[in-house]
C-alpha cells in the first residue's frame, strides 16, 4: 500500500489521489459487463487478458444475451452497384422527435449477385440468416449466418438439390433447439416428383440432412414467405387457412388453426410479439397467448381507423415489435413498396407516424453469439 500524504492546505485531510485504488471482485465485474452493449464489450476486450477471456466465454455470452435490452431496427437496401446494404437504427429512433444514428453494414461475403437479390430469412439471438431470392440454375445458391454486431459470418455448405427442383419457391426458418443447445435452419422446397422436401442445417455439425417429408395433406409448397420462430418452433401460414408448425426439438410437424372468431379465413401473414405467435388478418391483429392452445387466440386491436384517408393505398403488412408500455410498431406498405412506420398505443388508441422508408426487414437483438 502506498503511504498516504497529508493535504497541504489542510494537514488533517488526506488527498484522494494518495488512497489505494479501489478494486471490485471479478464476479461483480462480470455482472456489470453482462449489462453493457456489444460495441462497448468489443472495445473492453483490450483492457486485459482476463476481460478478453471473460467476454469470449460461452457462459458469459449466453448470460449477456439473456440480459440484453438493445434492440435494433434493420432496413435493407441496395446501392447502384447492387451491393447489399443493411442499415441498423436504434429502436427508440422510431419515436418522432428522437435523435438517432445509423449503423451501416455491407454484405460481407464473397459471392455478390448483380442479377438476383438477397433477403433476410429471419433472425435468432442476434444471428441473421441471409439467402438468395429465388435462385436460377446458373447461379450459385448462398445461405449465410451473420451477426452484424460482432461482424462475424459463416457461409453454409450447399445443400443437395434434386434435378426437378421448382426454383421459384423456397422458404427458410431459423431457430434455436433448447435441448441440443444448437441453432437450426429449416429449408422447404418443391420437387415436382417428390413433393415438398425438408432439410435441416445444424450449426454444431455444420451440415445439412434430409428429415421426414412435409405432410402431403398440407398441400404443395406455395409462397409461404419466411418461417416465424416462436416458442421453439418455426411457423408458416399455409394457403391462408391454417398454420404449419415445425418443432425444432422433435423435428415434427403439426397444424395450428387460426382464431375461431374470424368470419372470413383470409390472412396476410404471421409475426411474433414478445413470445406470442401473431396473425395479421387484414386490419385485425391477433396473438396466441399460449402457444398451441386454440382458445388462447386474443384479438389485440384493429387498425382500420389509423390511415386517413383509406384510399392512401397503404395496408398493414407486419407488426414488428411491442414495447413495455404496450405501444406497438406497425408496418404499412403501398403497391410501390414504400414503407410507413406507425407507433400505435392500442390501450389508449393513439398513434404517431414515425417515418417513411423503402424497406423494413425486422427488429433484432444485439448479441455476442458467433455463427
Amino acid at each position: 500500500m502506498r503511504s498516504s500524504k497529508l493535504n497541504r492546505t489542510n494537514p488533517n485531510i488526506f488527498s484522494s489521489a494518495d488512497l489505494p485504488l479501489p478494486t471490485l471482485p471479478f464476479d461483480v465485474i462480470s455482472e456489470i459487463l453482462a449489462r453493457l452493449p456489444v460495441k462497448s464489450l468489443l472495445q473492453f476486450r483490450c483492457v486485459s487478458k482476463s476481460w478478453k477471456s471473460l467476454i469470449s466465454d460461452p457462459v458469459f455470452v449466453k448470460k449477456h444475451l439473456y440480459l440484453s435490452t438493445t434492440r435494433r431496427l434493420l432496413c435493407v437496401s441496395y446501392n447502384p452497384s447492387f451491393r447489399f446494404i443493411l442499415n441498423s437504427y436504434s429502436l427508440q429512433s422510431v419515436f418522432p422527435d428522437t435523435n438517432y444514428s445509423i449503423t451501416r453494414f455491407q454484405f460481407p461475403f464473397g459471392v455478390i449477385s448483380k442479377r438476383y437479390s438477397h433477403y433476410i430469412v429471419g433472425s435468432c439471438d442476434g444471428i441473421l440468416c441471409v439467402a438468395n431470392y429465388r435462385f436460377p440454375p446458373d447461379f450459385k445458391h448462398v445461405v449465410v449466418l451473420w451477426n452484424p454486431s460482432i461482424r462475424k459470418f459463416k457461409e453454409l455448405p450447399p445443400f443437395e438439390n434434386p434435378t426437378d427442383l421448382d426454383r421459384r419457391i423456397i422458404t427458410y426458418g431459423l431457430g434455436y433447439d433448447h435441448v441440443s443447445h444448437d441453432y437450426k435452419l429449416l429449408v422447404l422446397y418443391n420437387s415436382f416428383l417428390k413433393g415438398v422436401i425438408a432439410k435441416v442445417y445444424t450449426l454444431k455439425a455444420d451440415s445439412w440432412r434430409t428429415i421426414k417429408r412435409f405432410p402431403s395433406d398440407f398441400g404443395r409448397l406455395a409462397d409461404y414467405g419466411r418461417g416465424i420462430y416462436v416458442s421453439g418452433t418455426i411457423n408458416w401460414m399455409i394457403r391462408q387457412c391454417w398454420i404449419v408448425s415445425f418443432d425444432l426439438v422433435t423435428e415434427s410437424y403439426q397444424k395450428i388453426l387460426p382464431p375461431r372468431q374470424q368470419t372470413e379465413p383470409k390472412y396476410l401473414g404471421l409475426s411474433v410479439l414478445r413470445d406470442w405467435l401473431c396473425i395479421i388478418s387484414y386490419n385485425d391483429v391477433w396473438v396466441m397467448k399460449e402457444y398451441g392452445i386454440l382458445d388462447s387466440w386474443t384479438k389485440l386491436f384493429n387498425v382500420t381507423h389509423l390511415l386517413d384517408p383509406p384510399s392512401s393505398f397503404f395496408r398493414l403488412t407486419n407488426v414488428l415489435y411491442i414495447f413495455q408500455d404496450d405501444q406497438v410498431l406497425l408496418v404499412f406498405k403501398n403497391p410501390w413498396d414504400r414503407v410507413l412506420l406507425i407507433v400505435y398505443d392500442f390501450k389508449n388508441d393513439t398513434s404517431k407516424v414515425s417515418f417513411l422508408l423503402k424497406d423494413i426487414s425486422e427488429v433484432y437483438v444485439e448479441s455476442l453469439i458467433s455463427p
